[in-house]
């Protein structure tokens, strides 16, 4: 488990919830993470998270487990 300081989400200037997010699609955007693996990071059912990506225009990179 990855715990991080009150302090450093409030510098981000994001929710925590919206820190989430980003750290997910960052990982995801780079192939770390699988889209199911990135959703559950974030807290979303992968669907809503695939409309996020849609929304920041990131393209989808398909894994085993979409198929």
């Amino acid at each position: 488990m990855l715990v991080i300081e009150d302090s450093f989400i409030t510098a981000s200037g994001y929710t925590e919830q919206e820190l989430k997010l980003e750290i997910a699609v960052m990982l995801f955007e780079k192939e770390k993470l699988s889209l199911r693996k990135a959703a559950a990071l974030a807290g979303m059912h992968w669907l809503y998270f695939m409309k996020e990506l849609d929304k920041r225009e990131i393209a989808l990179h398909y894994d085993e487990s979409l198929l």
